[in-house]
C-alpha cells in the first residue's frame, strides 16, 4: 500500500494534466475507502474496549482471566491497524490533497472538495474539525462555478446534521458571511445551492443566522429565475412562516416587482 500511495503522490504531481487528475482522483477514492476501513476499525476497537471494562469490572470470583487477556490483545492490534490506517490517510492527505485542492484545474479542486466532504460525514470525528474544514471555507472564494457548487453541497450534507451542524459553530461564525453572499452569486444554480444551505442552517442552528443575515436572502424571492425564487422562497417560509410568503406573494403580483441582481433565467439554446 505504501507503493502505491508513493506512486499516486508522485503522479498527482506531474506537469501533465491527465497524469495529474487520474492521480488525484485515484487518491482521493483511496483516501474515501480508507476512511471507511479507518471508521469501522475505531467502533471495533471502542466495542473490545467497552468489553474489556465490563469483564473487568466483574468480582475475582466471576472474572475470566483467559478472556480479559484475549480482549487486552484483540484491542491493541485494532489500536496497531489504527495507526497504521492513519499513517497512510496522512500521507495521501499531506501529498495529495494539500497541494492539489488548489490546483490550475477546476476539476482536480473538485475532486478534492467533494471527497473531503464525505470523509466529514462518514467519520466526523476524526476529519469534522476546523483543521479540515477551513479547506472547504477557502474554497468557498474559488473563481470556478463547478467548485463553488461542490463546497456548497458539501457542507449541506454536514448541515443537513443537527449533531454535526453544532461542532461547527467556529466555522460557521467564521464563513457565514461568505455564505450569504453567495445568494447573489452570479451563476443562478450557485445561488440556489447557497439559500439550500441557509435554510439548513436556519433548521438546524437558527442563532448563527442573524435579521440581517436573513434579509439578505428574502428580496430573492422576486428573481426572475424560478428555481432560484422557490429556493428563496423556501427559505422565507421555514423563517416567517406561510402567511408571510403569501403576503409577499400578493405584494408581488400587484407591483410586477422583479429583484434587480444577476440571476436571469438561464439562456436558451
Amino acid at each position: 500500500m505504501d507503493t502505491l500511495i508513493s506512486l499516486l503522490t508522485g503522479l498527482s504531481d506531474s506537469q501533465v494534466r491527465a497524469f495529474r487528475h487520474t492521480s488525484t482522483l485515484a487518491a482521493m477514492k483511496l483516501m474515501t475507502a480508507l476512511v471507511r476501513v479507518a471508521l469501522s476499525v475505531s467502533l471495533h476497537k471502542d466495542n473490545s474496549q467497552r468489553q474489556y471494562e465490563a469483564e473487568r469490572s466483574k468480582g475475582p470470583s466471576r472474572r475470566a482471566t483467559d478472556k480479559l487477556e484475549a480482549l487486552l490483545e484483540k484491542h491493541r492490534e485494532l489500536q496497531e491497524q489504527q495507526e497504521e490506517i492513519e499513517n497512510m490517510m496522512n500521507a495521501i492527505f499531506k501529498g495529495v490533497f494539500v497541494h492539489r485542492y488548489r490546483d490550475l484545474v477546476p476539476e482536480i479542486r473538485a475532486i478534492c472538495i467533494e471527497e473531503m466532504g464525505n470523509w466529514m460525514q462518514s467519520y466526523s470525528a476524526s476529519f469534522l474539525t476546523d483543521s479540515y474544514l477551513k479547506y472547504i471555507g477557502w474554497t468557498l472564494h474559488d473563481k470556478q462555478r463547478e467548485v463553488r457548487l461542490k463546497c456548497l453541497k458539501a457542507l449541506q450534507g454536514l448541515y443537513r446534521s443537527r449533531e454535526l451542524a453544532a461542532r461547527m459553530e467556529l466555522f460557521t461564525s467564521r464563513f457565514k458571511g461568505r455564505m450569504v453572499s453567495m445568494v447573489l452569486d452570479k451563476e443562478p444554480d450557485v445561488g440556489v445551492e447557497a439559500i439550500k444551505l441557509l435554510t439548513l442552517i436556519l433548521q438546524n442552528m437558527e442563532e448563527m443566522l442573524t435579521d440581517e443575515d436573513c434579509e439578505a436572502v428574502y428580496p430573492v424571492v422576486y428573481a426572475s429565475n424560478r428555481v432560484l425564487a422557490a429556493a428563496a422562497g423556501e427559505f422565507l417560509y421555514k423563517k416567517k412562516g406561510k402567511n408571510y410568503l403569501c403576503k409577499i406573494r400578493m405584494e408581488n403580483a400587484l407591483q410586477g416587482t422583479q429583484i434587480p441582481v444577476d440571476q436571469r433565467d438561464p439562456p436558451q439554446p
